[in-house]
């Protein structure tokens, strides 16, 4: 057994121990004419594991400014195997339910080694 195909099976492994299951919902902007054209589609479903990014405790941010308080949820972020299709461009948006919220994918990261995908990852943003 190589390295891809360990890589593939411990973010299987890992995946399994708290998995979740998403139904993607694109939207892809494309130029026609002088404006653009939306497409919607929907993708999936996948097995994935969500969670929450930068430490264990949840935590919300508060910033004061002079034009009011703004409160910022924490990041989530997400672990998929190889064959997810779960992409973040300029053009094109990828929402999913999860978990009793609305997530968006703000960051979506391909993984290779040696030229072989072992899996997608990236971060979430709570929307609604």
């Amino acid at each position: 057994m190589n390295f891809a195909e360990q890589r593939k099976k411990d973010v299987a492994f890992t995946i399994a121990e708290n998995p979740v299951q998403i139904t993607i919902e694109r939207t892809t902007k494309t130029a026609s004419g002088g404006g653009r054209k939306v497409e919607k589609s929907t993708l999936g479903p996948y097995t994935v594991r969500i969670f929450q990014h930068g430490g264990k405790q949840i935590t919300v941010n508060t910033s004061a400014t002079t034009a009011g308080t703004r409160q910022d949820a924490p990041m989530w972020a997400f672990l998929a195997d190889a064959d997810a299709d779960i992409q973040c461009t300029s053009s094109i948006t990828d929402e999913f339910t999860a978990l009793g919220q609305r997530f968006r994918v703000t960051a979506a990261n391909e993984r290779y080694w040696q030229g072989v995908k072992t899996s997608v990852d990236g971060l979430l943003k709570v929307v609604s």
